[in-house]
């Protein structure tokens, strides 16, 4: 087992090690070695980064942040429990000598990435940067006395189900055009006029959220930039506005491609019309601080909603957290669960 000091670059073993995990699975994580590769250089000025890995069996990623007393674990995959438990005692080893006081993970810098193990394995198999993982992990995990400290779950609407949810909110759609703000249709076009503005309103609409820590406009289009843009509805992603032309609220919806059999990004002009059956991701929804209490939630769904029936045939609402108020949504309606967690552990000094 090796303990590999991480500025910037990871070895190719590590970007190997995934395939003899999750070749017989429906599901893989995914993952782009630039992208990584460029976050961690520019995490690197604020933490410190140790990979543990004996290059076949297992792979885990120790983060050390400066001045702040919890570390953090992330891009952990593991085939053999036996060289797993070596990689988390050197891992929680190095954080006792590090005074950390307590380790959270899967959780890469802060929960803008990727971060979470899925509890489950839904029907759906994986939706676009879900997280996955063999249910094992969770077995291995509680055997190291990792508990769950805080908790997800994202719900599928089946088609069955969709006329019940347009009862529950016909007063939202009927009464969508009276509301004093403007509904910016979240083009590509569009994206990229308002990218900053996005960016701005992400960062204020989650800051609240625990575990989350402020990132750089860089890092933000690590993962939120002109590709992404690309993949997004426009009949159903949508921006609203005050009458100042500031952005009060925000809905990032897109196709599940994953039944698509091609390497590019997918783009929807070219690639929603190839899907036999079209389900929505419902990603991101959230609205400024200063403009909750207003029902602005559930009329962000119900923007969605006027087109979604002529486009798709069923939904899935992403990755929520638990007591989250757009779980709201969903409540009293027919659907199918998955759940998820963040793990944490005391460390022993």
């Amino acid at each position: 087992m090796e303990r590999i000091c991480i500025k910037d670059k990871l070895p190719d073993s590590f970007f190997a090690l995934p395939q003899s995990i999750y070749h017989s699975l429906p599901f893989a994580p995914e993952e782009d070695r630039e992208p990584i590769h460029r976050l961690l250089s520019e995490e690197s000025a604020h933490h410190e980064m140790v990979l543990y890995t004996d290059h076949q069996t297992v792979r885990l990623l120790g983060i050390f942040p400066e001045n702040a007393p919890v570390a953090h674990f992330a891009y952990w995959e593991a085939s053999n429990q036996k060289t797993n438990q070596q990689a988390f005692e050197m891992f929680e080893t190095d954080a006792a000598q590090r005074k950390m006081k307590l380790i959270q993970g899967p959780l890469t810098f802060n929960t803008f990435h990727r971060y979470r193990l899925r509890l489950q394995t839904p029907s759906w198999h994986m939706f676009d940067r879900e997280p996955v993982n063999p249910l094992y992990y969770i077995d291995w995990l509680k055997e190291l006395q990792y508990t769950p400290s805080l908790t997800f779950e994202s719900r599928r609407i089946k088609s069955s189900g969709v006329p019940e949810v347009y009862a529950a909110k016909d007063h939202y759609i009927s009464t969508l055009t009276q509301l004093p703000f403007r509904c910016i249709p979240l083009t590509p076009e569009n994206w990229v006029q308002r990218a900053h503005e996005i960016f701005e309103l992400v960062d204020t609409i989650f800051s609240q959220n625990p575990g989350y820590k402020p990132i750089s406009y860089a890092q933000f289009c690590l993962l939120y930039n002109a590709d992404f843009a690309q993949k997004l509805c426009p009949h159903s992603s949508v921006l609203f506005e005050n009458e100042s032309k500031k952005l009060v609220g925000l809905c990032f919806c897109l196709p599940d491609y994953r039944s698509l059999a091609q390497k590019a990004n997918p783009v929807f002009a070219r690639d929603y019309s190839k899907l036999t059956h079209k389900t929505l991701l419902i990603k991101s929804v959230g609205v400024h601080p200063d403009f909750r209490g207003q029902g602005l939630m559930n009329y962000l769904g119900a923007y969605c909603m006027q087109t979604f029936r002529n486009h798709y045939d069923d939904a899935i609402f992403c990755l929520m957290r638990e007591n989250n108020p757009s779980l709201a949504f969903t409540e009293n309606l027919p659907y199918e669960s998955c759940s998820y967690a963040l793990f944490e552990k005391a460390v022993r000094l």
